[in-house]
């Protein structure tokens, strides 16, 4: 957790184009559910004198989600790579002050592995937490009361679903793909080291005669990661 508020504290920057996209995205998602309520309604509303009102907000809200939708992709993501190119500038910026002379000891794959993955990760923060958790506060209140008003029993087995699929199964997937995510980071390193290690050693390698276990040792680091990614494939599917 602190980690993460580090992170955050990072980006305070940029809170104004986050909070941006964010306010666009919960207006997306008021945009969609508007959208399927009245779609509903005008069936029922159909005969009556209000149904060609209907209709026309029906299409009025259908042209606002569709905009609304582009414009939290747009801004969300913009704001996201703003977000990750200041986190960059920041954390080369202090290994560039700090840890210079230490880089000389740590194999240049292991070295890009950490970089790239580690930071490339982070935009999910964003994207996949902070949005999507602000669109479960948003609606979660809102079908309460909706559903509260007439059946409250309904409520409850709305919201105990809502629940379920919103923040129950996700933890669950996330603390299970834990391990896996470990092993594909590992076996994705590995794959890296070997690579750059064949890459950058080439003319010792062709002097010593030591091509082919080079290439059976990228091909084995190879099958590792690709066991890794399907295991963590079939993890996400069940």
């Amino acid at each position: 957790m602190a980690a993460l508020l580090r992170i955050l504290a990072l980006w305070r920057g940029r809170w104004r184009s986050l909070g941006l996209g964010l306010l666009v995205s919960l207006a997306a998602v008021a945009a969609a559910v508007a959208l399927m309520a009245t779609a509903g309604r005008t069936v029922a509303m159909a005969v009556l004198a209000g149904g060609l009102v209907a209709g026309l907000l029906l299409r009025l809200i259908g042209v606002a989600r569709v905009v609304l939708r582009y414009g939290e992709r747009l801004l969300t993501h913009d704001a996201t790579f703003r977000a990750l190119a200041d986190l960059r500038v920041w954390f080369f910026r202090g290994l560039a002050a700090r840890a210079a002379g230490g880089l000389g000891f740590r194999r240049g794959g292991d070295m890009l592995s950490r970089l790239v993955n580690d930071v490339e990760a982070l935009d999910g923060l964003y994207l996949r937490i902070l949005v999507p958790l602000a669109a479960v506060v948003l609606l979660l209140p809102v079908l309460l009361w909706w559903f509260g008003r007439s059946t409250p029993w309904l409520a409850a087995i709305e919201v105990a679903l809502f629940l379920l699929a919103g923040l129950l199964l996700p933890w669950l997937s996330a603390r299970g793909a834990m391990a896996g995510g470990g092993r594909l980071a590992e076996a994705t390193a590995g794959l890296r080291i070997a690579a750059l290690d064949a890459v950058s050693g080439l003319r010792e390698i062709r002097a010593f005669g030591a091509e082919t276990r080079m290439v059976e040792r990228i091909g084995q680091r190879q099958s590792a990661l690709f066991r890794a990614q399907r295991a963590l494939a079939r993890h996400g599917a069940i």
